[in-house]
């Protein structure tokens, strides 16, 4: 099959690692071309993973805002592109025009990577009654990637998606590099990799840690990845120390997390995160707030925590009840872990994807 996808761009970011991870497994089987709404920069995070024998294409935007230049621009590849499949991640808007025109031609999919009414950006929330038209004529066909998601997406749009459980390469890491981070031979370090914004809670996630460390707990929390949101940046710079570190955009996140002892995501809202099931497959014990597909993924005890609610107070007590595990409790819920992983495998998840496809090529 010849198989488009399109995304916006391939910066640090879960839904740019499982684009990665998808395409990266599809060409081994089939001709892929990746898209991005933004101009080719070889040194984002993801361009350098990607697999050489991929097809690219830029449209070339560089500025911020919609370009009526670039929505004819992308209609014209589509359309004289000679693609079997044609993949969506996001930033509907811009394909409108090809899903109402060619749908008869092209079979078009799209992947609705977080909850169905917050995925939206504020140019989608303008069209979103031929949005929801275009699902529910099966102009172009929904996926989603929980149970929650999927939940979220048939209340919001009152139409029928196919759950496929994201996926992620599994970490098989030889030697882990010892990064330093620990301040003493006990220091138990967590790892928060996710984009600086509202939904990832990193204004509750450093007080929490600074509460545990006033409270005498031997922690360090590093916040890695891109920084889209200043004014939450600015919000909690103050909180940074020698134990609460920001390391930025990383490339090296499936060696950090095999390093470090937990991984915290105490989001407001989330799809099913890329970083959890990289945390699942390095024994990176997750301690997570119960939303989005989480908690499908995580079960307390077991192979991870979660605290009652995204609030401060409960994100501190489940942070506390980690932090007081011993050796024997940790080393089984690691082992739990990398047990667990296996449902979330890229292979699997990659299959699922093209057999799909050729269901919906099937019918026509």
């Amino acid at each position: 099959m010849k198989i488009l996808h399109f995304t916006q761009d391939m910066s640090a970011g879960g839904v740019e690692a499982i684009i990665c991870n998808l395409v990266n497994e599809m060409i081994k089987e089939h001709d892929v071309t990746l898209g991005t709404i933004y101009a080719i920069d070889p040194a984002q995070v993801y361009e350098q993973k990607l697999d050489h024998r991929i097809k690219r294409i830029s449209l070339g935007k560089t500025s911020q805002g919609v370009s009526i230049k670039i929505l004819f621009k992308l209609f014209n590849v589509i359309r004289k592109g000679d693609y079997d499949i044609v993949h969506i991640h996001g930033w509907f808007y811009y394909f409108l025009l090809p899903v109402l025109l060619l749908h008869h031609k092209k079979k078009f999919f799209y992947t609705i990577h977080s909850d169905a009414k917050m995925e939206n950006t504020p140019m989608d929330m303008k069209i979103i009654k031929l949005k929801r038209l275009c699902f529910m004529r099966g102009y172009i066909h929904p996926i989603t990637i929980s149970k929650p998601s999927q939940e979220s997406f048939t209340n919001y749009y009152g139409a029928e998606s196919k759950l496929i459980y994201n996926g992620v390469k599994r970490n098989l890491i030889a030697s882990i590099p010892d990064y330093g981070y620990k301040l003493t031979p006990n220091t138990k370090v967590f790892i928060h990799p996710a984009r600086i914004s509202y939904e990832k809670n990193q204004e509750v996630l450093v007080k929490v840690f600074c509460r545990l460390i006033k409270d005498g707990k031997d922690v360090v929390l590093l916040i890695a990845g891109q920084n889209r949101n200043k004014e939450i940046f600015e919000r909690i710079s103050p909180y940074l120390n020698d134990r609460i570190k920001y390391i930025g955009i990383r490339s090296d996140i499936p060696q950090l997390m095999s390093y470090c002892y937990g991984f915290c995501l105490p989001s407001i809202w989330e799809g099913l995160p890329v970083t959890l099931l990289e945390s699942l497959s390095s024994g990176c014990i997750p301690v997570c707030s119960p939303v989005g597909g989480i908690v499908e993924v995580v079960k307390h005890g077991k192979n991870g925590f979660l605290s009652s609610s995204s609030s401060e107070d409960d994100y501190y007590a489940t942070m506390l009840e980690v932090c007081e595990l011993d050796e024997q409790k940790s080393a089984e819920i690691k082992a739990n872990c990398i047990k667990s992983f296996a449902k979330f495998d890229i292979v699997g998840t990659a299959a699922n994807y093209v057999a799909y496809y050729k269901e919906i090529c099937g019918k026509a």
